[in-house]
């Protein structure tokens, strides 16, 4: 149980520390969209995003928010995977499916 705990935590300091490599804080800056999209072309049901698509998210898009029961899927913004559909807050993409997840106490 304890080195389980122990790998736990070493993968999620591994992947922070990634996206911290890959993305820095200056990415964006240093990386500049080259198509950027225009607030005034995306159209309803489509919510303007100024950070959203690209490598590290860096770029301007068109989004649709999901409802809880919608197919979703995850994306990783450090590869420059962005979905034009993601799960409305609170809900995650969770197997597929936009769910509720409740909170630990």
């Amino acid at each position: 149980m304890r080195t389980t705990l122990v790998l736990l935590l070493l993968a999620c300091v591994v992947a922070v520390a990634y996206g911290d490599l890959v993305c820095g804080s200056s990415y964006c800056k240093q990386n500049p969209c080259t198509s950027p999209v225009a607030a005034s072309s995306c159209r309803n049901p489509s919510v303007y995003r100024p950070n959203h698509s690209g490598k590290c998210a860096c770029c301007p898009a068109c989004v649709t928010f999901l409802s809880e029961g919608a197919a979703c899927k995850t994306y990783s913004k450090e590869l420059g995977e962005t979905p034009s559909a993601i799960c409305r807050e609170p809900l995650r993409c969770v197997r597929g499916v936009c769910v509720k997840i409740t909170p630990r106490r």
